[in-house]
This record gives structure tokens, sequence and C-alpha cells, in this order.
């Protein structure tokens, strides 16, 4: 289903990205990432108070700016502070 969504609307033109909690499950995402890394999620002390470490001003951050949709697979497996830690990401920026 992922698949069919992702190549649906990539051929509309627009961006979509595609991460996941685990690695093996991003192997399996067209063109796939782990969550941790492409949001640079700290894996290691993470709480309510954690910060982004995504510059305002970098690649990354204009790319996630131009980004139409997220497929975030497994998603439900992560901590609630990761969720909350992404959602004040797009929030700020």
């Amino acid at each position: 289903m992922y698949q069919t969504l992702c190549h649906h609307i990539r051929a509309d033109g627009q961006i979509v990205l595609c991460v996941a909690s685990s690695g093996i499950t991003a192997l399996l995402l067209l063109g796939g990432h782990i969550a941790h890394s492409m949001f640079l999620i700290s894996v290691n002390g993470l709480s309510e108070d954690s910060l982004c470490n995504i510059n305002k001003n970098s690649k990354q951050a204009i790319m996630l700016c131009h980004i139409n949709l997220i497929i975030w697979d497994e998603a439900v497996m992560q901590h609630r502070w990761v969720l909350m830690f992404f959602n004040f990401v797009f929030i700020s920026n």
C-alpha cells in the first residue's frame, strides 16, 4: 500500500519522504530512511525537553519544508516523546 501511494504521489511531481522506525523496515520502503537519522532524533537521552538538531537554514530543513507527504512506517512503535519532538520540528519550521 505504501509503495502504491508513494508512486502515485511522486507521479504527480510531488515530494514524498518514506521513513521507518527500524533499519530493516526502511529498506523495504521505496527510498526509505530511518526516522532517527532523517529527523536527527536522539536515540539516547530523549526527553520532553529535547531540542531539534536541525538548523533552520540547513539543506535538510529546506527539504523538509517542501515535502508533500511523509510516510512513517511503524510510527506507533515510537515513544510518545519522539512523536512530540517530530511535531515540534514541523511547528517551529
